[in-house]
């Protein structure tokens, strides 16, 4: 009876244990992310936007300030913002425009008339030269026309004139220049002859911008020659009011 007891008892033990068994393996114990292993395979399959993040560092977000523009102003909010130049950048004197009115000059030295403004300085005390100055100068420097006319022993070719401009150019640069930049040579038709012409300008040794065109031709063996002067500022007032205009009313009187 006894031996059968026991018999029972061992078989219960051994259920007991059998039971125990199944139920560890029904429920496996996970590994701890310290033991060096992922885990990852016992973990639930996360959607693609739950992996991108998943363990990836966010980005600290940077606030930027920006930067003030310099010294700007805008007309109405909103607007694009204008650089202003600076407030105590001198502001520039205009340049007075030149008033002509037109009289009648005689260079009986020279046998040629033309017409120039009236009120002009003249000075005809030398006998191949005539002269006349505006005697108000508003700008800083006297605009200036002088006409000359020499005997020569043979009507001058253009080569001739080439040289005769070129020569004037190299003795008004010996007059007191800092800088000075002439032109090349060109023609032009004066007193109904072909001629030859340049222009310069430069600033002189005490800070004037001045600008000048000087102009040859030959008529029947007389060279003439002529030299305007003025102030850069104004230097389209006075070839067209006093330069063009001589030209275009400069004639013989022999």
């Amino acid at each position: 009876m006894k031996k059968r007891l026991m018999l029972a008892l061992m078989l219960i033990l051994c259920a007991m244990l059998l039971a125990s068994c199944g139920d560890s393996q029904k429920f496996p114990v996970t590994s701890s992310p310290s033991d060096g292993q992922s885990g990852a395979a016992n973990k639930p399959q996360q959607n693609n936007a739950t992996q991108e993040w998943a363990g990836v560092a966010l980005p600290t977000q940077v606030v930027t300030t920006a930067t003030p523009a310099p010294t700007v102003r805008s007309v109405y909010a909103g607007a694009t913002p204008v650089v202003l130049d600076p407030i105590d950048k001198p502001t520039p004197t205009p340049v007075p425009k030149l008033s002509v009115t037109y009289t009648a000059y005689d260079a009986v030295k020279l046998g040629l008339s033309f017409e120039g403004p009236a009120g002009w300085l003249k000075d005809d005390s030398a006998a191949d030269t005539f002269i006349i100055q505006n005697p108000n100068a508003r700008i800083d420097y006297p605009a200036t026309l002088t006409l000359r006319a020499q005997q020569v022993s043979t009507n001058y070719s253009s080569s001739d004139l080439k040289s005769i401009v070129k020569g004037m150019l190299d003795s008004i640069e010996t007059a007191g220049f800092d800088r000075y930049d002439p032109s090349s040579t060109a023609s032009r038709d004066l007193l109904g002859k072909s001629g030859v012409y340049a222009n310069y300008e430069g600033t002189l040794n005490d800070g004037r911008e001045v600008y000048g065109r000087v102009h040859a031709v030959c008529v029947d063996k007389v060279l003439y020659t002529i030299h305007l002067t003025a102030p850069r500022a104004q230097w389209n007032d006075y070839k067209e009011m006093v330069y063009d205009h001589m030209r275009d009313t400069l004639v013989i009187v022999k």
